[in-house]
């Protein structure tokens, strides 16, 4: 059997979907970015750090704010890694925000320059060198994390607490330091390698393909067989596929109006109280009605991507059957997929 994909229906289907199914994930988007902040936010209070930065870091996937980073700074700092919290808080900081951003957005920007100039003394710095390489290709890495070579027998900026230093050279033992840094410590570290080879029967380190042994790609290509498929059978699925199709439509455009109604009126509530601050009880107004447009356009793009699926699906079919010599009869399927990129039909005659 020859298996084909359709070009032509995702490309039809494309036209199908109206400009407000990309505007409705938006809102969707942006309703669950603000619940993540939320529990971001409590994460950070109760302290659990690591759970706040995952939450925050959710939010700021899906819509970029400062005050999501902030959080993700505020965590990092907590659980001790100040490098990144730095660089986090500089990202914060050098961001240009419009005239019209929000006045949470400005104090963001403020907050982060405080706790920059804060941390930033804390942060230590420690210079890594091997002796006796001789020359030899070596490896360092920190805490299993390898180390560029660009930054071996310099200072660079590092975490204070307890740090592990290892050097690796090809059939030689490793050579490892336990380091200990204090708040602002400047340190340098030296390890010396051995000469000449492991006695026999001691493994030896290797630095070629650090990433592992590379497996060679395999590729297959579908068999080219079977016959052409005929007519009229497929003209009549098409038609009732085709049908189905509409009906997903409809239903699809009913829920997408509602949910952006719906995603309006939260909206609404939100600018409405976020000046003086939402008393619990209008925060939970507007998380129900988050909720309730989220499910009422998810159900609206569902409706549109399987209805528009359905529909060019119908007509491609339709075209085909129309188009077609008949011949013997044989087996075969068609079936719509959808994958993050493409849509479309796919299926054997």
């Amino acid at each position: 059997m020859r298996v084909r994909r359709f070009a032509p229906v995702a490309l039809a289907l494309s036209l199908l979907l109206p400009a407000g199914a990309a505007q409705a994930q938006s809102d969707q988007d942006k309703a669950a970015a603000r619940s993540l902040w939320s529990q971001a936010t409590e994460s950070l209070s109760a302290g659990r750090f690591d759970e706040a930065i995952d939450l925050a870091s959710r939010a700021e996937a899906l819509m970029h704010a400062p005050t999501h980073l902030i959080i993700v700074a505020r965590a990092q700092a907590k659980l001790g890694r100040l490098v990144l919290a730095k660089e986090t808080y500089l990202k914060i900081i050098r961001e240009e925000l419009a005239p019209t951003a929000a006045g949470a957005f400005r104090n963001a920007q403020q907050e982060a320059r405080d706790e920059l100039a804060a941390i930033e003394p804390r942060i230590a710095s420690m210079k890594v060198s091997v002796q006796g390489a001789g020359g030899r290709k070596f490896q360092v890495k920190i805490d299993e994390q390898q180390v560029p070579d660009a930054l071996i027998g310099v200072f660079r900026p590092i975490d204070p607490g307890q740090h592990r230093v290892t050097a690796y050279l090809t059939g030689m033992k490793p050579v490892e330091e336990a380091v200990t840094l204090g708040d602002g410590e400047k340190k340098e570290v030296s390890l010396t390698v051995p000469e000449g080879p492991l006695p026999s029967g001691v493994p030896s380190s290797s630095t070629d393909d650090p990433e592992g042994t590379r497996q060679p790609a395999t590729s297959s290509s579908p068999q080219d067989g079977g016959s052409k498929g005929g007519g009229s059978a497929l003209t009549w699925i098409g038609l009732g596929v085709g049908g189905l199709g509409l009906a997903g439509l409809g239903v699809g455009i009913a829920f997408t109006v509602i949910g952006g109604g719906t995603q309006g009126e939260a909206d609404d509530l939100f600018a409405a109280c976020s000046v003086a601050g939402c008393t619990s009880s209008q925060q939970g107004e507007i998380t129900q009605r988050d909720a309730d447009a989220a499910s009422q356009k998810t159900i609206g793009v569902i409706g549109l991507v399987g209805g528009g699926a359905l529909l060019a699906g119908g007509v491609a079919m339709t075209v085909l059957g129309l188009t077609r010599k008949p011949s013997a009869p044989q087996q075969g399927w068609v079936v719509p997929y959808v994958t993050p990129r493409e849509f479309g039909l796919q299926g054997a005659f």
